[in-house]
């Protein structure tokens, strides 16, 4: 292999990745990893868990520090410094170091883009305020906990019912806070179908949390010491000592408007499946570029951690000189609020009816154990299924417990393209404690054949 210098720009999931796996491809190579903050390698997606208190130590969350990065790795990481532009022709990048203030020229002879995306503004006044936050980074966590532990708010106003938002909310509960959630359609977790979404609601409302839906949000007002104390929606007007933003992502794509790069619908970056741009040698990886969705075969934005991690090794790997390919991803995500475990693989009703797929449906209550033994627990399963292949398209489970790895199972199904036939007839295992004699996966498959 040739000792390429390989530049990659963001130092968090994909692209600490991406670095790694270049270095470890080639130990030739020079790889120089830019990260813009202070920080690398860090556990966004546990940020809820510290704020409610499961985990005691904000330092758990820093999986690696850039000094730990660097020599474990065999990389050069170097942090406060941010991209200003790519300059293709010259195979090179403006970038400034935030710390001295100077800008200066990086030779590549491989550039590997993953910059990540940032927090959706709702663009009001207000939204400045020391107040009102966001839960994406490092930063973020400290400037919650520092208000936290200052302030000592005593409510909060989530805005968004998505993944984050229902996370915080139970952190937030967790630490006796009275919570609100305002959020713009009927129920929560759009990624969720309706018969999933309701049980959330039922499980928001059970634990004290005032969700408001169809809300939008309309003006925040302030008081003189510039903090929100009121959150204005069109439906009704909401007191608060703290304001979470939680109403989605972008990719971090707007700097490579001006340039050649191609973005797709959302202005992520379109790959191929070795994660090459359309411009020779400059590779992206992460939540700042698309992905194949292996169920529909078109290019979809999914920004999970998973599908960053390893779209950043292939990244690596092939800006190293190897011919990896990312073969896609499904959109497998999961989240537990209080007692009840959620999750999805695949597309759900809503994503098949708008692609158009002729499809059914069915949605089964099983068993999580054999019925008469102690703790054995409900869980609900909703399988869509193509009418015309017989393939599975999708799935979603509810329940106090077997829910994620369940989820595993049947989402390796859908990756595969296996068949509700070729699925039902799984070998899946059977013991009391664990499983009935058919595992509910297996009930959910028989059950919708019957449809078919």
């Amino acid at each position: 292999m040739k000792n390429f210098k390989i530049l990659v720009i963001g130092g968090t999931a994909a692209g600490t990745a991406a670095a790694a796996k270049a270095a470890r491809i080639n130990p030739g190579a020079e790889v120089i990893l830019f990260e813009k903050s202070d920080t690398v390698s860090y556990g966004v997606c546990e940020i809820p868990f510290l704020i409610g208190g499961v985990i005691q130590d904000e330092k758990q969350l820093v999986i690696y520090s850039p000094q730990k990065l660097s020599q474990e790795k065999k990389i050069t990481v170097k942090t406060l410094h941010q991209l200003e532009k790519i300059l293709p022709s010259k195979k090179k990048i403006l970038i400034r170091d935030l710390n001295a203030g100077l800008l200066f020229e990086q030779k590549y002879d491989r550039l590997i883009l993953a910059t990540g995306a940032s927090p959706k503004k709702l663009n009001i006044k207000g939204e400045e305020c020391i107040n009102v936050l966001n839960i994406r980074s490092h930063s973020d966590t400290n400037a919650l906990l520092n208000y936290l532990n200052s302030e000592k708010p005593k409510s909060v106003t989530i805005i968004g019912g998505g993944f984050v938002g229902i996370e915080m909310a139970e952190a937030f509960r967790r630490r006796n806070m009275e919570v609100t959630i305002i959020h713009n359609k009927e129920l929560p977790l759009n990624d969720f179908d309706y018969e999933i979404q309701q049980m959330v609601l039922d499980e928001l409302k059970k634990n004290q949390i005032n969700f408001v839906a169809n809300a939008k949000t309309e003006a925040f007002i302030k008081s003189k010491s510039q903090r929100v104390e009121y959150v204005v929606t069109n439906k009704g007007t909401f007191e608060t000592d703290l304001v979470i933003v939680a109403v989605g992502i972008v990719p971090n794509t707007e700097i490579f408007k001006s340039s050649r790069i191609r973005l797709g619908e959302n202005n992520a970056i379109k790959v191929n499946n070795m994660q090459e741009t359309n411009i020779e040698g400059v590779y992206a990886a992460g939540d700042c570029c698309e992905v194949k969705n292996i169920v529909t075969g078109k290019s979809a934005y999914i920004p999970l951690a998973t599908v960053a991690v390893r779209s950043g090794w292939v990244a690596g790997e092939n800006a190293a000189g190897g011919k990896a390919k990312f073969e896609g991803a499904i959109f497998s995500a999961a989240i537990k609020l209080f007692s009840l475990e959620i999750a999805r693989a695949g597309l759900t009703e809503d994503e098949a009816k708008s692609l158009r797929y002729n499809y059914v449906k069915d949605f089964i209550t099983a068993d999580t154990k054999v019925p008469f033994m102690p703790e054995n627990k409900k869980i609900f399963i909703k399988l869509i299924v193509d009418k015309t292949t017989k393939r599975i398209l999708g799935a979603q489970l509810a329940g106090e417990e077997g829910v994620a790895l369940r989820a595993n199972t049947i989402g390796t199904a859908i990756q595969m393209k296996l068949t509700v036939y070729e699925f039902s007839k799984m070998d899946l295992l059977y013991f009391p404690m664990f499983s009935p004699l058919w595992d509910p996966l297996l009930v959910a498959a028989n059950s919708i054949k019957k449809k078919l």
